[in-house]
This record gives C-alpha cells, sequence and structure tokens, in this order.
C-alpha cells in the first residue's frame, strides 16, 4: 500500500475522460470516443434530462434497466471488459459521462 492507504489497484490514477451521450429509445453503449477507455476502472452516469436505465447487455429496457433519475449520479465499477448500455423512454436525452482509469 501506499502512503494514501490504498493499494494503487483499488482506485483509478492514470486518466480520465467525460462528454455528453445523447440517449434514445434505442440501448447505447457508454463510453466517450470510438472505444471504452484503456485499463478502465470506472464509469459515471448522470442524466440532465429525464430518467434514463442502464444495463449490461444491448438489450436492456427500460423494464429491464436500473433506473437513474434526473441529475442522480452513479459511479459503477467496471473495466474495460464490462460494457454498460443506457436507453431512455423517449429522444434525446442528454446523459454527462466519464470514464477513469
Amino acid at each position: 500500500m501506499g502512503s494514501s492507504g490504498f493499494d494503487q489497484l483499488d482506485h483509478a490514477n492514470d486518466s480520465a475522460v467525460y462528454g455528453t451521450l445523447t440517449v434514445g429509445t434505442t440501448a447505447v453503449e457508454l463510453k466517450v470516443g470510438g472505444s471504452a477507455l484503456e485499463n478502465r476502472k470506472v464509469v459515471t452516469i448522470q442524466p440532465k434530462a429525464n430518467k434514463v436505465y442502464w444495463g449490461y447487455d444491448s438489450s436492456v429496457t427500460t423494464l429491464t434497466g436500473t433506473q437513474v433519475f434526473k441529475d442522480q449520479f452513479i459511479p459503477l465499477p467496471v473495466g474495460p471488459e464490462i460494457t454498460v448500455y443506457l436507453i431512455a423512454d423517449g429522444s434525446g436525452k442528454d446523459v454527462r459521462i466519464g470514464e477513469l482509469a
């Protein structure tokens, strides 16, 4: 363990990217840019419009996904091999997202 008391693998300390993802009625992958951040440890979700839903594959729906409410901030500890998808109950929902490695 380092002087902070955390093992280097316990938290993101390498790089981070963020952006806005437009979510609609078709599931979209949560990623900033063309691919997941290399060595990713965490993704973040914050809908700025109405609620959205997340799940671990592209078949997620508003009935099967986990709900995230407007302005709610959710960090998920997932690596680059785990894919997170977002879907909304309408079109054009802006969601702030982030990836940390």
